[in-house]
C-alpha cells in the first residue's frame, strides 16, 4: 500500500435559498433533453429487449421490435410499430446511441409523454430516462429550477430515495428527497394529486448541520457529494454547497460524488466509509479526501511482477473510494516489498500518466 498527496480544494460556492412564503405550491410539467446533461446518484440502464415497460392507456409497455441495428417502437401505445429508430455511433466510446419520445395517454386518460435514451454495447439495447418533471420555485434570491427525474424507470416520479431530483442550476443529481434546503430554511416536498404539482412546506423536525466541503483535501474542485439517510426519505447533494448544509437529523450514508478538474472527472463512491451518524443540533465538519491510499492485485511471472491498471483501488481518508483518477504529472510509485523485511523488491509506474 502507499500513500500520495491529492493537495489542497479549490471549490465552487454554490447554494440556492427557498420558498419566500410559509408553503408553496410548484406547478411541474414534463420536459424531455435531446441532449443529457445530469449527473444522476444510481443511474440504471435497462434492457429493451421487447418493449419499453412504461405503463399506459393501452398496456404495461410500448412494445420494440430489432430490425438490423435499427428499432422499430410503438411510439403512441397503440400496438402498431410506427417509426423506425437508428443508432448514431459515439466514435470516442464506439457505442450506438440514439432517442425516442414515447406519447399517449395514462391509465387516468392524461396526456403522457416520455422521453427515453438509448444505446447499443456489447450487452444489447438498453434504455434510461431522458426527460423530467420540471418547475420552478420561488425563493428570495431569485427563482430556483427544479427537475425530478424517473432514475428508477417505472415511469413514476414520486419514488423518494429512489428517483432522483435536481434543485438549482447545477447539472449534478440528488435522490428524490422529502425536505430541501432553499432560502438557507428546511422545507418538506410533498407531491399534490396525481404528481403534477408539490407543495412546499416548512420543516418542523430536529435538524444537524454538515460540512463536506470546507475540509475536503484535493487539488480538483468537489462538484457534488449526495448522501442519503439510512430510511432513504432524505437526501442532499452536501459536496456542490460550500459550508455547513443544514439536513433531518439521522444518519446518513453517501451515494456518490463527482470530482471535476478542467474537463476530467473522478467518481466517488462510499467504498469503506462508516454511516454518519448527525444527531440533532450537531455541526459536523467532515473530514475526508487526500492523502489516499492505493491497493493493487498483482501476479507473479518468474522474475517479474504484473498488475494493470484495471485492478489498482483508491481509497481516501474516510475510506470514501476513487474511479476514474489519474494522477498529475508523472505516475505514483508503487513498490512492492517483502513482508519479513521490508526490503524493495520492485518499483513500478504506469504508463501514460495524466
Amino acid at each position: 500500500m502507499i500513500r500520495f498527496l491529492l493537495g489542497v480544494l479549490v471549490a465552487s460556492a454554490a447554494s440556492w435559498s427557498c420558498c419566500a412564503n410559509a408553503s408553496e405550491t410548484v406547478d411541474l410539467r414534463y420536459r424531455s433533453y435531446r441532449t443529457w446533461s445530469i449527473h444522476l446518484p444510481a443511474e440504471k440502464w435497462f434492457p429493451v429487449n421487447e418493449g419499453i415497460k412504461i405503463s399506459h392507456a393501452g398496456g404495461d409497455q410500448f412494445a420494440v421490435e430489432l430490425e438490423g441495428n435499427s428499432l422499430r417502437f410503438d411510439t403512441d401505445g397503440d400496438g402498431t410499430l410506427d417509426r423506425t429508430i437508428k443508432p448514431l455511433v459515439d466514435p470516442k466510446t464506439n457505442v450506438s446511441t440514439t432517442r425516442v419520445v414515447l406519447t399517449g395517454k395514462t391509465e387516468a386518460g392524461e396526456p403522457l409523454r416520455y422521453a427515453a435514451r438509448l444505446r447499443k454495447d456489447a450487452n444489447g439495447w438498453e434504455w434510461a430516462p431522458g426527460g423530467a418533471m420540471a418547475g420552478i420555485i420561488t425563493a428570495e434570491a431569485g427563482p430556483v429550477p427544479i427537475r425530478i427525474i424517473d432514475q428508477n424507470g417505472n415511469g413514476r416520479f414520486d419514488d423518494f430515495g429512489k428517483d432522483a431530483m435536481v434543485v438549482g442550476s447545477s447539472d449534478h443529481a440528488m435522490l428524490l428527497s422529502k425536505t430541501v434546503q432553499v432560502d438557507d430554511t428546511l422545507h418538506n416536498i410533498e407531491f399534490v394529486g396525481d404528481g403534477a404539482s408539490i407543495k412546499l412546506s416548512a420543516f418542523t423536525g430536529e435538524t444537524a448541520e454538515i460540512d463536506m466541503s470546507t475540509s475536503f483535501h484535493s487539488k480538483a474542485v468537489l462538484l457534488s457529494s449526495v448522501i442519503v439517510s439510512e430510511d432513504g426519505q432524505h437526501s442532499c447533494d452536501v459536496g456542490a454547497i460550500q459550508g455547513p448544509v443544514k439536513v433531518p437529523a439521522g444518519t446518513y450514508s453517501i451515494v456518490g460524488g463527482v470530482l471535476g478538474l478542467g474537463s476530467h472527472r473522478v467518481q466517488i463512491a462510499s467504498g469503506r466509509m462508516s454511516p454518519l451518524t448527525l444527531a440533532a443540533g450537531s455541526s459536523t465538519d467532515f473530514d475526508w479526501g487526500g492523502p489516499i491510499a492505493s491497493e493493487f492485485q498483482f501476479a507473479r511471472r518468474g522474475n517479474q511482477v504484473q498488475f494493470s491498471p484495471d485492478h489498482i483501488w483508491y481509497y481516501g481518508r474516510a475510506g470514501e473510494q476513487y474511479a476514474g483518477w489519474n494522477p498529475i504529472g508523472k505516475s505514483p510509485e508503487f513498490k512492492i516489498l517483502d513482508a519479513d523485511t521490508g526490503v524493495v523488491l520492485e518499483v513500478a509506474i504506469l504508463p501514460g500518466s495524466c
